[in-house]
């Protein structure tokens, strides 16, 4: 695994390295099957669970920008895609053989291990028309709204508020 840390819970990895096979997301597969087999409010519920405690892998270009005060910094770009709508999303892809669905060139050998939280911050903090992020486009594709993860990131952050007052 690379050493570079840009916070603490997100990692940048070489697709090539063995970190990326240790992400594995069975519970958020299983759960996407199944609201895609019977969607309805209890599917739903399950996976959002298992999202907001899941690790995506998330494909990024890495760019080293030479400036004259600090020297050289490196600049993140996150990859995205588009649905036949013209609406663009962040990826996230639940496991390293997902991913490769994607990268069949295998041009894109860099990504950042990624939590809902990294996910929330980025979309918050990025000004530009991205709607969001899709898990694994080229199997379940689940397109994650920027609404609703927020709603799920308050809902998760009261309930932690609420067992600290107990």
């Amino acid at each position: 695994m690379n050493a570079d840390k840009s916070k603490k819970s997100e990692e940048f990895i070489d697709m090539k390295n063995e970190s990326a096979e240790t992400i594995k997301n069975q519970r958020l597969v299983d759960a996407m099957q199944e609201v895609l087999k019977d969607d309805n409010a209890y599917t739903r519920g399950k996976m959002a669970a298992a999202l907001m405690e899941s690790r995506l892998l998330s494909p990024i270009q890495r760019q080293t920008i030479l400036t004259e005060k600090d020297g050289p910094s490196v600049r993140v770009r996150f990859e995205s895609i588009q649905n036949d709508k013209g609406e663009k999303y962040y990826m996230g892809f639940t496991d390293l053989d997902e991913y490769e669905k994607w990268n069949e060139d295998d041009r894109h050998n860099q990504a950042l291990i990624m939590t809902m939280e990294d996910f929330g911050n980025i979309l918050i903090r990025n000004l530009n028309d991205l709607r969001g992020f899709v898990i694994n486009p080229y199997g379940e594709n689940i397109s994650i709204s920027k609404d609703l993860l927020l709603s799920l990131l308050k809902q998760r952050e009261a309930k932690r508020n609420a067992h600290k007052a107990n």
